[in-house]
């Protein structure tokens, strides 16, 4: 049919993302006659209507869904092949700083770096940890944080990775080893060990302390392999992603105990300042992590 062209397609992406024909026009520094002409002529030759038109907002349509997630495909090949061809004639330099609050993402991301490597190998890439993504992100600390955000932050662009669902490990000996799952109650009788500071560890700070629930305990263990063992050895509870304790828990070393009866899940997202350009090598290392997440929960 040859219908479609990359222009149509990033003149659909910037109406869907603008919401209307005025700042998409000014985006795509056309004017709006001629962008609504040339909406008219594709949605014409298409015979379908991309847009439902409303008087505040223009709304995909699903053919208008189905174009834009082609467009967004297919512009990030184009740009990543433009950027490609350009490292190869020129060389590519640059520096990623990345900040991580999955303290068990370590068994993954070795592998995202060196494929990461391997597509740019003139970007260096550091590794840390997130304590705060938004005043790391501002204070020029991290150019990406993986992170779980309970809500949106001002200026920053979050994409969802992968989705965990954090279960309760425990000794096998201990008294809720064989339930079929702790409410959270149940929490205010044992010790809660953690990799991460109490003011920081997500699911006390949301989970418990605003339900006015306090372990019995709280030790705070830096290393997440450390903090399994302190399980393992009857110290105390821990919560952490089913898909990283699995071996261990299939061992017999510990047991994994669903947490409420729907279960505590939590969806890592990758957290960046808004810019324009996002450096191609930015948006590779978000798709890489996603995928290496997405495999990681079934290791």
């Amino acid at each position: 049919m040859d219908i479609l062209e990359v222009k149509h397609l990033k003149m659909v992406r910037a109406i869907a993302e603008a919401g209307n024909m005025t700042r998409a026009a000014k985006v795509l520094c056309l004017s709006q006659s001629a962008l609504s002409q040339q909406l008219k002529d594709v949605e014409t030759r298409l015979g379908s209507r991309l847009f439902f038109r409303t008087r505040k907002q223009m709304l995909l349509t699903p053919a208008g869904k189905r174009i834009r997630h082609t467009a967004e495909s297919v512009l990030f090949s184009l740009a990543e092949t433009e950027t490609d061809i350009a490292r190869m004639v020129t060389g590519e330099t640059g520096e990623l700083r990345v900040g991580t609050q999955c303290i068990f993402c370590y068994r993954w991301l070795p592998a995202v770096m060196r494929e990461f490597h391997e597509r740019f190998s003139n970007v260096e890439i550091e590794i840390g940890r997130s304590l705060d993504a938004s005043r790391e992100l501002t204070g020029n600390i991290h150019d990406l944080v993986i992170s779980v955000v309970p809500e949106s932050l001002d200026g920053v662009d979050m994409i969802p990775l992968f989705r965990d669902e954090f279960v309760a490990i425990v000794p096998p000996d201990h008294p809720l080893a064989g339930t079929d799952h702790l409410e959270l109650n149940e929490f205010k009788g044992v010790n809660l060990i953690s990799a991460r500071p109490k003011e920081n560890n997500y699911f006390y700070q949301n989970g418990l302390k605003r339900r006015g629930i306090e372990p019995l305990g709280f030790m705070a263990v830096e290393d997440p392999g450390a903090m399994v063992e302190m399980v393992a050895a009857g110290f105390g509870l821990a919560m952490a992603p089913l898909w990283a304790v699995r071996s261990i828990v299939d061992s017999g070393r510990v047991r994994a105990v669903r947490v409420t009866r729907k279960g505590v899940f939590l969806t890592w997202q990758a957290v960046h300042l808004k810019s324009d350009p996002v450096p191609v090598f930015l948006k590779t290392f978000i798709r890489l992590v996603g995928q290496a997440g997405i495999t990681g929960q079934g290791a």
